[in-house]
């Protein structure tokens, strides 16, 4: 098989940079690759024709496949396909109909139409690598969200949840971090409810390093993260770090909502309560989307070849 071409846009979001990223390191994993990258928060797209884009990608080659993911992706990969003829694939559920795209990976929780061209995935695609071996058992990490549109947050709740957590394994050294959705009261209140606690130390996002978490999660023994922190429960999950989910109440029914009772059905996750909050699943490889949507593109792109 020749060398996979792709064509990547992406945004600067951290979280569509991390899909596009999670799928192109699996691709190079097993097949041979060039990746050619355009960042539309650097640099302006021109609709130009073929050379143009030919220019823009400092590429030779048009792509076997044209690859996005976040909104402000969508045109400018529609546009390429237009002028090139080059199929393309669109990660999460695009902002303009689904037929202007050659495949796609969307969130099953997002509910797209089951279609031979549609991977659905649980959760969005990540960088995360499965570490079973080697974790050390006497440490923990707590990840904390904070406001958004699904989950009422409170911070009396989840910091009871934490103190519970971490009274229940007086043995396990725990990190606690928040994130930039955080309130600003939350660390004090956990401070408070935590200032007798050994076994704590809490840590601020602005004081981690961009592969902090990932560094993280290949070593820890146990996650505890909020379910409003969607990702970052599938980070979790994929790393095979065994995980919990800390409750918060509901705002409603959403994608987001649904999303989260699917993973505590079938076993991804122990959710929080007081009878069992030292019980956590396995470390083992529950699901790794980014390596499964890899193969999955790689055979489409056999198929095209055959087709």
């Amino acid at each position: 098989m020749k060398p996979l071409r792709c064509w990547i846009f992406t945004e600067g979001r951290l979280g569509h940079l991390n899909q596009v990223r999670g799928l192109a390191q699996r691709l190079s994993a097993k097949t041979e690759t060039a990746f050619h990258y355009l960042d539309l928060s650097q640099q302006r797209f021109r609709y130009s024709g073929k050379q143009g884009l030919l220019d823009q990608f400092a590429a030779e080659q048009f792509p076997d496949w044209i690859i996005g993911a976040g909104s402000n992706c969508h045109r400018p990969m529609i546009w390429t396909r237009f002028i090139t003829g080059c199929p393309s694939v669109v990660l999460s559920s695009p902002s303009w109909p689904l037929c202007l795209f050659d495949a796609a990976c969307i969130p099953a929780h997002d509910e797209p139409p089951h279609r031979k061209n549609i991977l659905l995935t649980q959760g969005v695609l990540n960088t995360m690598v499965p570490v079973v071996e080697g974790r050390n058992p006497s440490t923990g990490l707590i990840l904390l969200g904070g406001i958004n549109k699904h989950f009422e947050w409170d911070d009396a709740r989840i910091a009871a949840q934490v103190r519970a957590v971490v009274e229940a394994s007086p043995d396990i050294s725990w990190t606690i971090s928040n994130s930039p959705r955080s309130p600003a009261s939350l660390m004090p209140s956990l401070g408070t409810v935590l200032k007798h606690a050994r076994n704590v130390e809490l840590l601020s996002y602005e004081q981690t390093h961009k592969d902090w978490l990932k560094t993280q999660l290949s070593q820890v023994g146990r996650v505890w993260v909020s379910c409003d922190s969607v990702s970052m429960v599938f980070e979790c999950i994929t790393s095979a770090t065994p995980t919990g989910l800390l409750k918060l109440q509901p705002l409603g029914d959403s994608r987001v909502t649904r999303s989260m009772a699917q993973v505590e059905a079938k076993g991804l996750v122990r959710v929080w309560n007081e009878r069992d909050k030292g019980t956590m699943p396995s470390a083992d490889i529950k699901i790794w989307e980014a390596d499964r949507a890899a193969d999955w593109l790689i055979e489409q792109t056999l198929q095209k070849k055959r087709s």
